[in-house]
């Protein structure tokens, strides 16, 4: 393998602890840039357009911090590589549409379940499609982006697909079973290696997922969030 030895680590485990320490969002004002397009080695699924969610951006808009770290994560990598982004900027009106279609899966997989079984279930897949200025859900800061690596322009297989709802889809799910999978390891510990190394924390009830500049950021890296709500993604 080309790629460094650091980016083949196991992942640690995910912790979720020092959410009341995070301090108040101090908002930086950096732009939003539509990054779809600007490299070939970054390509742009549109996953809740296909979907036809209601509101779903046709393109991807992100902090300019966030573009400068995708930009570091290709250069950490031979060429054969690049990124596949699932979603980005996500507006409130796509967020109720994702939120709504992961309560109905629920629901009917898991018949006679309690709210408060079935609100525990979504908190850890999808943030509430409320608008809240002082913790508002990562997507709608510009931040936070889903995401994969292709080798040869072919998504790696990374043991789910996005969006998957269930303990599988935890990024460190392979390092903690015995099933004989080492490859899906292998290239979600180098996902989580790279997208670290370049600036980025991972959320770790969803390998695909990555943020900078917001709370989930601050909290990992004991700092302040420099994102806020995005005034785009109202509505």
């Amino acid at each position: 393998m080309d790629e460094p030895e650091q980016f083949w680590k196991p992942i640690p485990p995910y912790d979720d602890r020092g959410w009341d320490l995070v301090p108040p969002i101090e908002e930086c004002g950096e732009p939003l840039v539509d990054i779809t397009g600007r490299t070939p080695r970054i390509l742009y699924g549109a996953s809740y357009l296909r979907q036809g969610l209601d509101g779903a951006l046709d393109r991807c808009w992100v902090r300019e911090g966030v573009w400068e770290r995708l930009r570091r994560v290709l250069a950490l990598l031979p060429e054969r590589y690049s990124l596949l982004i699932f979603d980005g900027l996500r507006p409130l009106r796509v967020q109720r549409a994702i939120y709504g279609q992961f309560k109905t899966v629920i629901q009917e997989e898991r018949p006679g379940i309690s709210a408060a079984e079935l609100e525990l279930i979504l908190e850890d897949y999808v943030a509430r499609p409320v608008k809240r200025l002082d913790r508002p859900a990562p997507h709608t800061t510009g931040g936070a982006v889903d995401l994969t690596l292709c080798l040869d322009g072919t998504p790696m297989d990374m043991g789910t697909g996005f969006d998957n709802l269930t303990s599988q889809a935890h990024t460190d799910w392979f390092e903690r079973t015995d099933g004989g999978r080492e490859t899906m390891r292998d290239q979600r510990r180098l996902l989580f290696h790279v997208m670290e190394a370049a600036g980025f924390v991972n959320y770790g009830c969803e390998w695909w997922h990555y943020s900078y500049g917001d709370r989930q950021w601050a909290r990992q890296k004991k700092g302040v969030p420099i994102y806020g709500f995005c005034p785009e993604c109202d509505g």
